[in-house]
């Protein structure tokens, strides 16, 4: 019998995972996670369980090294290939997070904004903003009809579409941006294109022009982009290109971009869009800051005022929400699923490919044995993994089934007590 002194002793760390806890409870930028992260963590459940879960092919297994790996640490280096390759191509989730971050954190902003969208997102922000946050499936049955029957018509040839928008109704105005997570994200390339041909210059050539690009069926009237804007009430136009952060993940600054970013390829391409506004006959400037890289300019034609600029770290929220909010804030969300997961995965997938049995194994063994360890395990999850239930469940199997727990398993440097309450934990991300 092991003394109560000795299960003192017992080090266990209380992580903060994310899939523990109830999904009706969270809120909106925490659910942006789960989904993608339970789905994760159920994967990894299947790598720590079944041997044949990630195979390599013949040629996999001389490109990757896995026949010439020393013996010693060849089923350690096959679970780090298999874990790893499968996280890599786990990409749900990740791509628009931030953007998804920022449109969940207030009520004004949505996503994805198309140009050929745009009376969609006008007449039904709520909705648009929906669909881009959760995708066309999160829709309700009456939000889908709306969607497919909109009453309006693309006429133009060339659509664009930037990362997020926001609808900002008392001062009639609109804001586009394209979002740049780092001052180094995206290459000179990718920076200049924003600003030309490829992103803000059809703008620019829409307003130019003044062509006419869009068609209400209902009335059979057709709108230019200036004169749409102006149907909904919208006075000016603000599109700007944001960069987040700098290398160190602080907010960005013009003086970081031109340190460590691309601001050289950013002031190209804002001089291409100076140019083609002076030479125009229908936009005049009124105000530029060549060196912030902002400009203001009206048109001939219409009452509609346009800025359009680079923005960089707080600024980017200011002008999207007309309120103070700190992008370092977007980075809060911080918790341990994805790095726990993946590296308990290794060291049980290790073990289950050399000694054909892990803890996690021997865990699922004995719930389907012991209805007392079972009755536990669904304390723990219920109470999200709460700290003395979770010793509770540790000490129980260690005092009981310590023999069952093998050394020969155990990672090497691991506290037995401290792995098997992570691997615990890990389990109820993944099952709760």
């Amino acid at each position: 019998m092991i003394s109560k002194r000795k299960i003192k002793k017992r080090k266990i760390t209380k992580r903060n995972l994310l899939c523990v806890k109830s999904k009706e409870k969270l809120d909106l930028g925490q659910i942006l996670l789960y989904e993608p992260y339970k789905n994760i963590l159920v994967n990894f459940k299947e790598l720590c369980i079944d041997v044949n879960a990630k195979e390599f092919d013949p040629v996999a297994k001389v490109y990757d090294g896995l026949l010439s790996v020393p013996s010693e640490i060849r089923e350690y280096y096959e679970a780090l290939l298999g874990v790893t390759s499968f996280y890599q191509h786990s990409v749900g989730g990740r791509g628009k997070y931030i953007e998804k971050k920022i449109a969940s954190s207030f009520e004004t902003c949505s996503l994805d904004i198309e140009l050929s969208k745009f009376p969609f997102w006008l007449e039904h922000p709520s909705i648009h903003k929906k669909k881009g946050i959760f995708t066309q499936q999160g829709l309700s049955p009456d939000e889908k009809k709306i969607l497919r029957t909109i009453e309006w018509d693309w006429l133009g040839d060339r659509d664009v579409s930037t990362d997020i928008g926001s609808i900002i109704k008392n001062e009639k105005t609109i804001v586009l941006m394209e979002l740049k997570n780092r001052v180094d994200t995206g290459g000179t390339a990718g920076r200049r294109e924003i600003w030309t041909s490829e992103k803000f210059g059809i703008f620019i050539e829409y307003l130019r022009s003044n062509k006419k690009l869009f068609k209400n069926r209902k009335s059979g009237q057709e709108f230019s982009l200036a004169e749409l804007l102006e149907s909904f009430g919208i006075e000016i136009l603000e599109i700007y290109v944001g960069v987040l952060f700098d290398k160190g993940n602080n907010p960005a600054t013009v003086q970081s971009d031109k340190t460590n970013g691309f601001y050289s390829s950013s002031k190209q391409g804002f001089e291409y869009l100076k140019n083609l506004v002076n030479q125009s006959s229908t936009m005049q400037i009124i105000n530029e800051d060549t060196e912030n890289l902002q400009m203001e300019f009206k048109l001939t034609y219409s009452n509609l005022k346009v800025k359009i600029g680079a923005l960089y770290g707080n600024d980017i929220t200011l002008k999207l929400f007309r309120k103070n909010f700190p992008v370092s804030d977007l980075l809060l969300l911080r918790y341990d699923d994805i790095w726990l997961s993946q590296l308990i995965t290794i060291d049980e997938r290790a073990m289950l490919l050399k000694h054909q049995k892990n803890f996690t194994t021997i865990f699922l063994d004995l719930l389907n044995r012991d209805g007392d360890l079972r009755k536990k395990y669904d304390a723990l999850i219920n109470s999200e993994c709460e700290e003395n239930k979770l010793k509770k469940i540790v000490n129980y199997l260690l005092n009981k089934y310590a023999l069952i727990f093998e050394d020969k398993i155990l990672p090497a440097g691991k506290n037995k007590a401290g792995y098997l309450a992570d691997v615990i934990q890990v389990l109820c991300a993944a099952e709760a």
